[in-house]
């Protein structure tokens, strides 16, 4: 699994994509060969592995 990202803002073009080589917010991106968009939509997607041997939240 990956290592989740820093909280650091990033370009929206690299915020969309999967992949880990991500932009800083102040940098202009029109396009990027390497771009591989999600597969579903997200507004704010946590790299968060679900807890399944836990005590159940309340």
């Amino acid at each position: 699994m990956r290592k989740p990202a820093s909280k650091q803002a990033y370009n929206r073009l690299c915020a969309r994509c999967l992949r880990a080589c991500r932009q800083p917010e102040g940098t202009l991106l029109i396009s990027c060969p390497r771009f591989m968009p999600r597969p579903f939509k997200v507004k704010d997607y946590r790299f968060a592995q679900l807890d399944l041997f836990g005590r159940p939240r309340k």
